[in-house]
């Protein structure tokens, strides 16, 4: 979406709803669409000035918690995975040695 002719509050507001929608693409695991969803939100992000309202002020505070706690979400995630994928590696790898040995 092109932030042409968005007010700065316009703008924040869609920004919250790009972070709330990137935060249920996480939710699903759907992480390529979270990053999908994060790559649109960032020129939108970049156009953000330094003068808001109080009001949107709250609304970049609501986004800044949404992402920490959507780094910390992805953080864990990816760790969960390096968990899995290094078991998968371990079983396959006692698959293989069970028949290397089948066939001694």
């Amino acid at each position: 979406m092109d932030s042409t002719g968005m007010t700065q509050t316009e703008l924040v507001e869609r920004v919250l709803s790009m972070t709330r929608d990137i935060e249920q693409a996480a939710s699903l695991a759907d992480w390529p669409e979270a990053a999908r969803l994060t790559e649109a939100r960032s020129p939108l992000l970049m156009s953000l000035t330094a003068d808001q309202e109080p009001a949107a002020l709250d609304l970049i505070r609501q986004i800044q918690a949404a992402d920490a706690a959507l780094l910390a979400d992805a953080a864990t995630t990816q760790t969960e995975l390096h968990i899995e994928f290094e078991a998968a590696i371990g079983r396959t790898k006692a698959a293989g040695e069970y028949q290397r040995m089948a066939r001694m």
